[in-house]
Formats: structure tokens, C-alpha cells, sequence
């Protein structure tokens, strides 16, 4: 069973015989007649009484002519929903701890009040996963940090520019940020992501050698290691977050500072979707 033939047994219905309704869809009466005694023999069922003239649909041929109505509806409405004309039911968010802990949550407020029926999945990860998820049809836009080079397939929209701080006790001893970094253990912000691999290269250009102490992927974490006084940080300083701890020093990080770009990463298919751009223009304007 196929769309043309539901077409066609909701046409008869609404024609009340098999000559009208071809003159409608385009077919000959015979082929319509085709049509519904090939619809008859898959389904196994009668959708017409034969002996009447013109024939009448049965109470199966009426349940399945509502049901068809529905199907039609749905299918003709796919395309429009794959334009951006429709607004989509769900989405699928995915984003790296830091914005999930800071500014994403602006975002997802914006959707819930201006789509209050589309269901959200946040999905967090590193931008690497994320980048990935997004290519796979995992998600539906990834907010992450902006890799070095572009990645084919996917279009960049760039959220904040972060800049990146030594985080260090408010007691620790050093007027610069290169002293603070050589006299303490280190704690790393997790290396296996873009953010981590840019810190770790930017103290290689730097000619920074830190005393490894431990390698942590949460923020919150770190703060907290750094002013129970177990080291020192370098951490990015993200768009809405809120303010450090007393019980912490920063310093900008690198000479000259050195920063992040963070954005959202879209498919490149060249179709509008109202509903990502609502959330990436509520993340922008924050």
C-alpha cells in the first residue's frame, strides 16, 4: 500500500464513484478499480461493495479512508517541516559542560517560553563528540568551542569570545601570572577537549613548564581544588557565569591574553529551522 493509493480510495469517497474520482486524480476508471482491488487483496479486506452502482465503501473502506486522512496530512506536511515552514517537535541539543553551566540555560528559557509544546533533549559533551553527534543526526545543533579548522558539512555560529584566567588561592604568592604558574602544582582543564589541547599548547608557546598535579573536567571542580589551596588553573572565563569565589585570585592568562571562541555548530543543508535559529539568537543576545 502505497500514498497514491490512499489518495486514490480517499478520492472515490469524497467522488462517490470510481469514474469521478479518476477524473479528479488523473486516471482512467479501470485504473482506479485497479487500484483499490490491489489495495483489497494486501490488506485482505473488502473496502468496497461491488454490488451496489456505483459502489460504496464499507465500514473498513470508511475506517481506512479517517485513518488516510491523517497519513496524508502527515506526509504532506513532511516537506514543510524539513523547510523550516513547520515548527519541529523536538530538538536535540548538544553542549560542552561549561556552557551547560553558564549561559545555555538563556537559551532553553527562551524556548520553553516561545515553543512551550517542543520537547528538548540536552545531550553534553566534549566539542569534539558533540561536532560528531551533530554530523551523525545524534543532535540537532552542538554548542562547543570553535576547533582550529572548519569542519566540512557544518556551519559556525559564533556565540562569545572567552578569555582564559589563572585561577589561583587569594593567598598564593606571585605578582604574575607566569610566577603563580611555575610555583604551584598545576591542575589541568581536561586535555581530550579543544579547550584543554588549546591551554596545554598555549603554555608550550609561552615557554610555560607547569608541575603537573592533577587533570580535571569540571569547572566547579577546579574552583573548588584551587581555593582549598591544592594548585593553581587555567580556566576559561564563560559568558554568564557567575562570578569567582572570594577565596580566589585571577589573572588573564598569556601575553597576549589568550582567549576561546564559542559558538553553535548547525548542519550545512541550507535549510532554515525557526526553531535553532530562536535558540542561537537568544544565546547571542545575552
Amino acid at each position: 500500500m502505497n500514498i497514491n493509493q490512499l489518495k486514490t480510495l480517499l478520492a472515490v469517497i469524497e467522488q462517490k464513484s470510481f469514474a469521478a474520482a479518476g477524473d479528479v486524480i488523473g486516471l482512467s476508471p479501470s485504473a482506479v478499480s485497479l487500484q483499490i482491488k490491489a489495495m483489497e487483496d494486501e490488506l485482505g479486506v473488502q473496502l468496497f461493495d461491488r454490488i451496489k452502482r456505483p459502489p460504496v465503501p464499507t465500514a473498513r473502506g470508511r475506517a481506512l479512508a479517517e485513518h488516510a486522512k491523517k497519513t496524508l496530512t502527515l506526509f504532506e506536511e513532511s516537506a514543510r517541516v524539513a523547510r523550516g515552514e513547520i515548527v519541529r517537535s523536538r530538538l536535540a541539543i548538544g553542549s560542552v559542560p561549561t556552557a551547560l553551566a553558564s549561559f545555555l540555560t538563556v537559551g532553553l528559557k527562551s524556548l520553553q517560553a516561545t515553543y512551550p509544546a517542543l520537547q528538548v533533549k540536552v545531550k553534553n559533551g566534549s566539542s569534539s563528540a558533540l561536532a560528531q553527534k551533530l554530523a551523525d543526526g545524534q543532535v540537532d545543533v552542538a554548542i562547543c568551542t570553535k576547533p582550529v579548522n572548519p569542519i566540512p558539512g557544518l556551519d559556525w555560529h559564533s556565540i562569545a569570545i572567552e578569555p582564559f584566567v589563572v585561577v589561583a588561592p587569594a593567598h598564593a604568592k606571585g605578582d604574575r601570572w607566569q610566577d603563580l604558574l611555575r610555583a604551584h602544582p598545576f591542575i589541568w582543564f581536561n586535555r581530550k577537549t579543544w579547550a584543554g589541547q588549546s591551554i596545554e599548547e598555549e603554555l608550550s608557546a609561552q615557554g610555560i613548564d607547569v608541575k603537573s598535579a592533577m587533570e580535571i573536567d569540571s569547572l566547579d571542580a577546579i574552583s573548588n581544588l584551587v581555593s582549598e589551596g591544592l594548585g593553581v588553573s587555567i580556566v576559561p572565563l564563560c559568558k554568564g557565569r557567575r562570578p569567582f569565589s572570594s577565596r580566589l585570585r585571577t589573572l588573564p592568562f598569556g601575553d597576549p591574553p589568550f582567549s576561546r571562541e564559542i559558538g553553535a555548530f548547525t548542519n550545512s543543508d541550507g535549510r532554515a529551522d525557526i526553531v535553532i535559529d530562536t535558540f542561537i539568537e537568544a544565546l547571542q543576545s545575552s
